[in-house]
């Protein structure tokens, strides 16, 4: 009960809004806003899930929560600039200057949504409510939650093995022009756009269905014009079924369909630009049978794609970095590992039981009936 009463008793807090003008305000800004917040539990839930934090910035706050009981009634964060404050245990203020470190810090493409007066406006009402929360947290003794505690002391861990590693990888990673070059020359068949045609096709699952639509088409009937109306019927299915265009397959290649399709691909690779097959195509997949009427519409020849093309380049680099990364990664953990003498010991691992053992009393065992 104290918990939900705490939660739902109001709280004010003052944004100060003439920071975000191009020059810096005078110390004591008048006060433009004023915000009176009525907390629940339901509007604790939202700003969890929808409230920008990164953990990263969390730590050095999360570190500093045992500090803020000892401040009493003494301005916390008051070096700068104020543009947020808060009564909660003594007055937190959060200034601009706050503030620009912390959006600085932010990866860039987050960075981009608050460069602006109503950006800076949102990030200054999300780090005062992320702020606020973090008090509510500290009330709580979340700060000595050893769950918590353990994962910040995980999460710290990780930093610190990605800081060493981009120190003894990353820095020696140097690459040119002439890496890639000879990475793509010995994978070219890796970027080679393979032969493409195009159809218009119609796929049923009743033999006597498409017997009588190849009539029609053989007659004079269009097969676009066929495919729109079984289309419309809900009769179309596998190859040409796309309700958005009836009939049409796009460009597809010889790997393009599964299993059991090969008489259809080799019918429609080896037939001439704008000829209809001559006869109902039978493949069976999976154990179902289709019944396949096409007209061949485009072909295009198997491309090279060269070097300079930008999603071939992008590819390249990447592949390349990510072998002389693994390289160089792995060069340095055998130069660790043989310094620091490193032995296993894999006869101490336990073999893992057989699936009949693992309960040496079937008894014991939860019957389906319990």
């Amino acid at each position: 009960m104290q918990f939900l009463s705490v939660l739902n008793s109001k709280l004010t807090l003052r944004t100060f809004l003439n920071p975000f003008s191009q020059k810096l305000p005078k110390k004591n800004p008048v006060i433009l806003k004023s915000r009176t917040y009525n907390i629940t539990l339901k509007e604790v839930a939202f700003m969890k899930k929808y409230v920008y934090i990164p953990f990263i910035l969390l730590l050095p706050i999360l570190a500093t929560l045992p500090f803020l009981s000892s401040c009493g009634d003494k301005a916390i964060g008051a070096d700068g600039t104020v543009i947020a404050e808060f009564e909660w245990n003594g007055k937190h203020r959060i200034t601009l200057e706050e503030m620009m470190q912390e959006i600085s810090e932010l990866p860039q493409y987050k960075q981009r949504q608050y460069q602006d007066k109503e950006g800076l406006e949102e990030y200054m009402t999300l780090m005062a409510e992320s702020r606020l929360i973090l008090s509510l947290a500290k009330d709580q003794k979340l700060n000595e939650d050893q769950e918590i505690l353990k994962k910040v002391q995980d999460y710290l861990h990780d930093l610190m093995i990605d800081r060493i590693t981009a120190q003894e990888v990353d820095t020696k990673l140097i690459l040119s022009e002439d890496d890639y070059l000879a990475y793509y020359d010995a994978h070219k068949e890796d970027y080679v756009r393979p032969e493409q045609i195009r159809l218009t096709c119609i796929t049923l699952m009743d033999k006597e269905r498409a017997d009588a639509v190849f009539a029609e088409i053989k007659a004079g009937k269009d097969i676009a014009v066929a495919a729109q109306e079984l289309s419309d019927r809900g009769e179309l299915v596998g190859p040409g079924a796309n309700p958005a265009a009836p009939g049409d397959t796009d460009y597809i290649s010889k790997n393009s369909y599964p299993p059991g399709t090969e008489p259809f691909m080799d019918a429609a690779f080896s037939a001439e630009v704008d000829s209809l097959h001559a006869s109902v195509i039978e493949v069976e997949v999976q154990g179902d049978k289709y019944y396949m009427i096409f007209r061949k519409d485009e072909a295009r020849a198997a491309y090279q794609k060269p070097f300079s093309e930008e999603a071939v380049r992008k590819d390249v680099i990447k592949k390349v970095k990510r072998e002389r990364q693994d390289a160089l990664m792995k060069a340095w953990i055998s130069q660790l590992r043989e310094r620091a003498e490193v032995k296993t010991f894999i006869d101490r691992i336990p073999e893992d039981k057989p699936a009949e053992e693992e309960s040496e009393n079937p008894s014991e065992q939860t019957s389906p009936e319990e």
